[in-house]
């Protein structure tokens, strides 16, 4: 999610490592993400190497100067693959990565999210058949504890079923949403703020 994250940042705006991880660390992004900033500089160089950015900017010997990167049209095309990607992978909980791709759909085509988000609910709708047949057939001869988890399984699944049909629900508020965060930190230099 990472390389997710920086490639829609670099979509935005060609910057630098420091002003991702100044836009993460004013966000408070590590708390709830995994997003960590040591990870970003990794992350860069990856991506550089793969030629999904490229450098345009480098300092020259001795200057304190920033590098500067922008995204390639290969690093765009992967950008729209990773986010279709991650909207089918399930929620992890509190700090679940996929809470961070809300922004990064501004980029992306109405139609494909529907039909990428109803794709997921209806293998979670599956899912949730499944761990409903396995809980009856354990609630007849299993102990209390496999019940308890197949339960929680349940819970879960549910949960996240709801938390996809409101993001379906809301997907005009949640673009607009998304395309004033893109104008935020298009316009925005996260490097004057502590």
């Amino acid at each position: 999610m990472v390389q997710l994250f920086i490639l829609f940042f670099f979509s935005i705006k060609p910057t630098h490592g420091y002003e991702i991880q100044r836009f993460i660390s004013l966000n408070r992004m590590s708390e709830w993400n995994n997003i960590k900033s040591g990870s970003i500089y990794y992350a860069i160089k990856k991506l550089e190497k793969d030629g999904y950015i490229h450098m345009i900017d480098k300092p020259e010997e001795g200057e304190k100067k920033k590098q500067i990167y922008e995204i390639t049209e290969r690093g765009r095309d992967i950008l729209k693959s990773m986010a279709y990607n991650e909207m089918g992978k399930p929620l992890q909980g509190a700090t679940s990565e996929k809470f961070l791709l809300y922004p990064i759909i501004a980029g992306l085509q109405k139609e494909e999210i529907i039909q990428c988000v109803e794709k997921h609910i209806s293998d979670l709708e599956k899912q949730k058949f499944r761990i409903n047949d396995w809980r009856k057939e354990k609630e007849q001869e299993s102990c209390s504890m496999e019940v308890i988890t197949l339960d929680y399984m349940l819970t879960t699944v549910d949960s996240q079923i709801i938390w996809h049909k409101m993001m379906l629900e809301n997907l005009d508020n949640i673009i607009q949403d998304t395309n004033k965060i893109v104008k935020l930190i298009k316009e925005t230099d996260f490097m004057k703020y502590e």
